[in-house]
């Protein structure tokens, strides 16, 4: 064989021409299938870092008549099933926040899970320096500790093992670093860090302890030993409905209430399952174009060297030595392919991974490993295989006879002609099916571009800046901080309007409270309407170009002492008063969530306007329903900055960056971004 290759390599080189046409298509191919195949395995297939990953299963609590499909668990949630449950081994704590990080009067913000002692034990990861958490670390006495992720490590400290043992102030308290976790997909977000549930005073109160309905935290378990998922599915079902039956009060049976158990890492893939495989599918079309054309450049090639195996069989050479010469050849070929398709592959597997990274938190388990080598060889084999088989080699007596006389060749180029008819239908389909595909993707992407996201985009700069968790304490100290920073942000040259809310335009808040409409009758079995709570100053929705549809916009006589307003979107007018004017109408906030977050019950407030709505969840999703109150009579105090300019807003970024830090040297910015930005996402 190695004399096959020899001969192979010898006699490619004299057709350059064909050589560098079948290596460069092959490499299209199997670049491209290798590429796809290594998110498909570091997203999908990779087994978990985790010790015994697939025992791993994440509960989701869910509430779809209300329209939530993940409204996480109460303490005494958590605590009933570990009470009841017999097939979960073990269950942890997991409940996000976003802290801000103060160094050398730098500050960032910081994602933060906060967890449980046995939260390491039972995800079965363990630190790469220092050491983690245990039962100690637990309860509101335990002096706040840090773990960082290995990626917020690397980037954030340069990887300086000296980091461990570090004291850092964080969410306005000190903690201390007392290791390094080991790298592992996170999930329902990525995080910086880890830290125990002391650092947060509202995660040890005895509201989060005891509330039933204050629902912050989500639950992981262990499955027991000889326990499979079906079983333990099972047992959930009938620990939720013994729940249920106990507490009917919390659990309306209108609102539709269930819980869920999934494997964890079917849970990392959910979002990108589908889009990966379609990829794959995409790319083995490609390769079958690929092959399609490289099999028609074998079949003129075989034309000229049919009088060369003709010769090599009147010498002896049977029909096997006749293919193992074709086999040398294309192998030759199709390794070169492999060769230049795994480099495309290497230049494309970071592209691929930013992409995925939208999808799914295991993007960064994306990798050319000896899996996906071996993938790209395995295609190489394959195509190989087949392709020596495209030419014709007909048994030691035809080809002799070939070689004397010319009358079968009639008979041999129409077999090749059905062959090469057979590989350009073969070319068409998949090639009609491929454009199918682009052209309704394009149609969707002009559909989605031509979609009016409710508000005027252009010329809008927008920033996010956190207040410190602590903040809370000092309410009015921070709203004086904040209107500070919109009042000098307005003195920069160029800008026209700055605006201040809770949050910046098209991005949604995820923090619902239940609304009720003053004199709607709620029908038996009808959920509890929600709404998401926002705040707004008097600049916010010009800046923002949102439009007041009816009524009039927030003014400067909306204090926290004046009268209770309100201004709500026209999805949730429509909804709380279908066919009639809201204007004037009063609402308010409702159920036992109230009490734990300083607001109360019938506290009304009036509508003094309707705002059109816009497309916060994406352009493709329904509008989200929103209430906004004056940005003085908020109950969180925290800021998301909107300046319209009159030039280009990304001229104008430094400067409002340095506005802000003049203001509070120590506020985290983050994602200063215009508003097109946003809306491109």
């Amino acid at each position: 064989m190695l004399l096959d290759l020899k001969y192979a390599i010898r006699n490619l080189a004299r057709a350059r021409g064909f050589a560098i046409a079948v290596i460069v298509t092959l490499g299209l191919g199997i670049g491209a299938n290798t590429v796809i195949f290594s998110a498909v395995r570091g997203v999908l297939l990779r087994p978990l870092p985790h010790r015994e990953g697939d025992r791993l299963m994440y509960l989701r609590q869910s509430a779809e008549a209300k329209g939530s499909d993940n409204i996480a668990f109460s303490v005494p949630e958590i605590n009933d099933f570990r009470a009841a449950s017999k097939a979960l081994a073990q269950i942890a704590e997991y409940s996000p926040l976003t802290l801000n990080l103060v160094e050398d009067n730098n500050a960032s913000q910081v994602q933060v899970g906060l967890v449980t002692g046995n939260y390491f034990d039972v995800m079965g990861l363990g630190p790469v320096i220092g050491h983690a958490f245990t039962a100690k670390d637990d309860g509101a006495g335990a002096a706040p500790v840090m773990m960082l992720t290995y990626d917020y490590w690397l980037s954030h400290f340069g990887g300086d093992p000296a980091v461990v043992g570090r004291f850092l102030k964080i969410g306005g308290r000190t903690a201390q670093v007392v290791g390094v976790l080991q790298p592992a997909p996170f999930f329902p977000q990525k995080i910086d860090a880890l830290m125990n549930m002391s650092i947060s005073e509202h995660h040890v109160s005895a509201t989060m302890v005891q509330g039933r309905t204050h629902r912050m935290t989500e639950m992981i378990a262990r499955l027991a030993p000889g326990v499979t998922v079906d079983e333990a599915r099972a047992e959930v079902a009938a620990i939720t409905a013994r729940v249920h039956q106990d507490h009917p009060e919390t659990y309306d049976a209108g609102s539709g209430y269930a819980v869920t158990l999934t494997p964890f890492k079917e849970v990392l893939g959910k979002d990108s399952r589908l889009t990966l495989w379609l990829l794959m599918g995409v790319a083995a079309f490609v390769l079958v174009i690929a092959c399609a054309n490289v099999a028609n450049l074998t079949l003129m090639r075989g034309v000229r060297r049919e009088h060369e195996m003709a010769i090599r069989a009147s010498l002896g050479a049977g029909t096997a030595r006749l293919r193992r010469l074709l086999l040398a050849e294309h192998l030759v070929l199709a390794l070169a392919g492999a060769a230049l398709g795994v480099a495309i592959a290497y230049t494309g597997v970071g592209m691929l991974a930013t992409f995925t990274a939208r999808l799914s938190n295991r993007a960064g388990e994306i990798q050319m490993d000896g899996v996906v080598l071996g993938f790209a060889l395995g295609i190489a084999g394959v195509v190989a295989l087949l392709l020596s088989f495209a030419p014709r080699v007909a048994r030691g007596h035809q080809l002799s006879t070939e070689l004397t006389a010319g009358s079968t060749r009639t008979t041999v180029s129409g077999r090749r002609r059905r062959l090469q008819q057979v590989l350009v239908v073969t070319q068409v389909a998949v090639s009609v099916i491929l454009l199918t595909g682009a052209g309704l993707l394009v149609q969707s992407m002009k559909r989605l571009a031509a979609v009016d996201p409710g508000l005027d985009t252009h010329n809008v700069l927008t920033m996010e800046v956190p207040a410190d968790f602590a903040a809370i304490t000092s309410r009015e100290k921070t709203i004086q901080t904040y209107e500070r920073m919109a009042t000098e942000l307005k003195a920069i040259p160029g800008v026209q309007v700055v605006g201040l809310g809770s949050n910046v335009p098209l991005r949604v808040t995820q923090f619902q409270l239940d609304i009720k409409a003053e004199g709607r009758v709620q029908n038996p079995g009808e959920p509890q309407p929600q709404a998401e709570i926002r705040t707004a100053d008097p600049g916010y929705f010009k800046a923002s170009g949102m439009t007041i549809a009816a009524g009039r916009d927030f003014n400067t006589t909306d204090l926290a002492n004046s009268q209770r307003v309100a201004i709500v979107n026209q999805t949730l007018a429509k909804l709380l008063f279908p066919g009639e004017d809201p204007l004037g109408r009063r609402v308010s906030w409702t159920g036992e969530v109230l009490k734990f977050i300083g607001l109360k019950e019938d506290e009304w407030m009036t509508i003094v306007g309707v705002v059109r709505d816009t497309k916060d969840g994406g352009l493709d999703a329904a509008p989200v329903r929103a209430l906004y109150t004056p940005f003085q009579q908020g109950v969180f105090p925290t800021g998301g900055l909107v300046i319209r300019t009159e030039v280009d807003p990304n001229g104008l970024a430094k400067a409002a960056r340095e506005v802000v830090r003049s203001v509070d040297p120590q506020q985290p910015i983050e994602k200063l971004m215009p508003l097109e930005a946003i809306r491109d996402e």
